[in-house]
């Protein structure tokens, strides 16, 4: 049964029962509309014990959650965290770890690199999972009944897929693989934003030398103003 966490109550005593996991299977819902961070809607956790789903934009203080978030002694799993990880580390500027994180444990077992979380959870779980809300508006309350068991289904079945991964690569000798490259997605550094260094995201290297200059900083002008006021880049000016 999926807990539905939207009381600081009920997330300090969901966090009491956290303390200690050495695993939390780990995923969030996020909407990026008309803003230039994103705005974390639902977490959602999972361990061998319980399934959560945490609404964030109900609580106003989460040190509980990210205190177990950030606990180093409990593993953190997740499948293709990039996105994930940027959200959250948006919140309080660190990143949770360590990282599990089941897109690249699957290349290491043999899968097609970047391969989709439903596809793995058919291969390793049989289950098919639904894509009815993959556009869904999460920032929507009250979030009605199917759309907290889709996304309860991103942790549920994670459980599953990693411990069969994790089984696999102690078997093929290859955890400390995954360690070391799993390792290079913990570093904050990868998920800031430097307005100086926004023009690499535009290409731009065939211009002359003074158009470069050009383009960098007027790139760098855009993400400084797009932060500032928390508005899409695209929306200051376009591509």
């Amino acid at each position: 049964m999926t807990e539905l966490i939207a009381t600081p109550a009920a997330l300090a005593d969901l966090a009491r029962r956290l303390t200690g996991a050495p695993w939390i299977a780990l995923d969030t819902e996020f909407m990026r509309v008309d803003t230039y961070r994103a705005r974390l809607c639902l977490v959602q956790l999972a361990t061998d014990d319980l399934v959560a789903c945490i609404d964030v934009l109900a609580i106003d203080d989460l040190a509980p959650l990210f205190a177990r978030l950030h606990d180093p002694a409990t593993l953190k799993v997740l499948h293709a965290a990039r996105q994930d990880l940027e959200v959250l580390h948006d919140q309080d500027g660190r990143i949770p770890a360590p990282l599990f994180d089941t897109q690249i444990a699957a290349a290491l077992a043999g899968y097609a690199d970047q391969v989709g979380y439903a596809t793995l959870v058919e291969a390793e779980c049989g289950e098919r999972l639904p894509k009815l809300h993959t556009r869904a508006d999460w920032a929507q309350r009250p979030l009605p009944e199917e759309m907290i068991r889709y996304a309860a289904d991103d942790v549920v079945y994670l459980r599953e897929v990693y411990r069969r991964l994790h089984d696999k690569l102690e078997q093929l000798g290859r955890l400390d693989w995954l360690r070391e490259e799993c390792a290079q997605h913990i570093d904050p550094a990868r998920y800031r934003n430097d307005p100086e260094l926004a023009y690499q995201r535009l290409g731009g290297g065939r211009l002359p030398l003074p158009a470069q200059t050009r383009l960098q900083a007027l790139a760098a002008w855009r993400e400084r103003t797009a932060i500032q006021h928390n508005r899409p880049r695209g929306w200051i000016v376009k591509d």
